[in-house]
C-alpha cells in the first residue's frame, strides 16, 4: 500500500496536478500511512509537512454536525425544531417560485433541513434567484471586509434569513449555507461564540491545537498557498477572497460553520478517528455517543453518483456506482481546495488525502488512494 500511494502521488505531482499534498490512513487509532509531497508554499520555499496548516474550507462541515449532534444529545435542540425559535429572521419563510413571484414557504427550516441540506438555502452563484441574492449579500459581505466593519456570524445568518428560498423546506437538496446557519444556531443555543464552542467541546478535548478559525501569527509559516489550474494546467497562486472568508491571518467577525476552519491533516485526523471510533477516542475522550455518529452517518436523500447524504456529510450506499472499493456505510466530506477524508466504521478506517488547489473537492487522487487502500484490506 505504501509504494503504491507514494507511487501514484508523486506521479500526480510530477504531472503538475498539484504543488503539494499531505496523505494519512488510519486504522483503529494506528497510523498505517503517512507521508508529505512537494510544496505547501512554492514561492516562498516551505515544502509540505505534516504539521502544514490548511485552509479546509468544507471539511468544517462535519466539525458543524458534531456540534449540533452535541447539543441535540444534550436536549438544548432537536431535529424538528423550526430555526426562526432561535434566529427570528428564518420565520415565516418565503419562497421563490419559476416565474419570480415570492411566496409563502410551505414550512418553515427545521434543524434537520440543515443538517441535511434541503433547507432551500444556496451558495452563491448565477443560476436561480436565490443564488444571485446570496452571491449579492456575499459581494456586501466581501466589501465590508475591505472597508473594516465585517458581518459577524449572526448577522450573516439575520441576512440569509431574509432572503427567499430556491424551493420549500424538506422538498430538494442544494448544496449551500446550511452550514453557516448551524453555526449561528450553535451561537444562540450555547450562548458562546462558534469559537468558543468549537474550543471548550471538540478542539481541545481531541487536542486539535493547530485547528482554528485563523492562523496564529507564530504559526503564519506553516500556512499552505492556495493555487488555482490554468488552462495550460499551470498553477497560479489564488490568494482572493472567497465566501466572505477573511483571509484566515486574523480572528474573523464571521465565524463560518460551513467553511471557516484551518487545519492540519495530523489534527483532523483525530477528529475523524474519533469518529471511526463511534464517538470517542481510542484513549477514551467522548466526544459524541455512538448513535449519534450512526444517526449522522445514515443516508436522508436519495444516492448522489452512489453516495446519498446525512449530517453534513456524504454516505456510500452503491459501491458500482460510486466507482469505489469501500464499505456500505463509509462516510465523509471534502473541501473546496481538495482537503477529503472519509470513515469506515466498520473498519475502523480514516483515509486523508489534503491539497490546496481551487474547486478540487475530491480530486481524481483521493479517489484513487482510497481504492488502493481498501485493496490492501485483509
Amino acid at each position: 500500500m505504501k509504494r503504491k500511494l507514494d507511487e501514484m502521488i508523486n506521479t500526480c505531482l510530477r504531472n503538475g496536478d498539484f504543488a503539494g499534498a499531505n496523505a494519512a490512513v488510519w486504522q483503529k487509532g494506528q497510523c498505517l500511512y503517512s507521508n508529505s509531497f512537494g510544496m505547501a508554499d512554492r514561492e516562498n520555499g516551505h515544502p509540505m509537512t505534516e504539521d502544514t496548516i490548511f485552509r479546509i474550507y468544507s471539511l468544517t462541515k462535519p466539525v458543524t454536525a458534531v456540534a449540533v449532534m452535541q447539543l441535540i444529545e444534550s436536549g438544548k435542540l432537536h431535529p424538528d425544531f423550526p430555526i426562526g425559535w432561535y434566529i427570528p429572521e428564518f420565520s415565516g419563510a418565503r419562497v421563490y417560485e419559476a416565474d419570480g413571484t415570492v411566496c409563502p414557504a410551505s414550512r418553515d427550516i427545521l434543524v434537520r433541513d440543515l443538517l441535511n441540506m434541503t433547507s432551500g438555502l444556496t451558495y452563491p452563484s448565477c443560476y436561480t434567484r436565490t443564488q444571485k441574492d446570496t452571491a449579492a449579500l456575499f459581494g456586501e459581505m466581501e466589501d465590508a471586509l475591505r472597508e473594516g466593519h465585517p458581518f459577524d456570524t449572526l448577522t450573516v445568518c439575520r441576512r440569509l434569513g431574509q432572503i427567499p428560498l430556491q424551493f420549500d423546506p424538506g422538498t430538494q437538496w442544494e448544496y449551500g449555507t446550511s452550514a453557516d446557519v448551524l453555526g449561528g444556531l450553535v451561537e444562540v443555543v450555547s450562548g458562546r461564540s462558534y469559537r468558543d464552542y468549537l474550543i471548550e467541546h471538540i478542539l481541545e478535548p481531541l487536542g486539535m491545537e493547530d485547528t482554528d478559525f485563523y492562523v496564529h501569527a507564530e504559526k503564519l509559516n506553516r500556512f499552505a498557498a492556495s493555487y488555482e489550474q490554468q488552462p495550460d494546467r499551470s498553477l497560479r497562486r489564488d490568494d482572493a477572497m472567497h465566501l466572505g472568508l477573511n483571509g484566515q491571518r486574523s480572528l474573523p467577525a464571521f465565524l463560518s460553520g460551513g467553511a471557516g476552519l484551518t487545519s492540519t491533516i495530523r489534527d483532523y485526523a483525530k477528529f475523524a478517528n474519533m469518529l471511526a471510533n463511534g464517538g470517542t477516542t481510542y484513549d477514551g475522550v467522548r466526544i459524541l455517543s455512538r448513535r449519534s455518529v450512526s444517526y449522522m452517518a445514515t443516508s436522508q436523500i436519495d444516492p448522489l453518483n452512489g453516495y446519498g447524504y446525512g449530517c453534513l456529510v456524504r454516505v456510500l450506499l452503491d459501491r458500482t456506482a460510486a466507482g469505489t472499493l469501500a464499505t456500505l456505510g463509509e462516510f465523509g466530506w471534502d473541501g473546496w481546495t481538495g482537503t477529503y477524508f472519509c470513515v469506515d466504521p466498520a473498519e475502523e478506517l480514516c483515509i486523508l488525502f489534503w491539497i490546496q488547489l481551487s474547486n478540487a473537492g475530491t480530486s481524481t487522487p483521493a479517489k484513487l488512494m482510497r481504492n488502493i487502500v481498501y485493496a490492501s484490506l485483509e
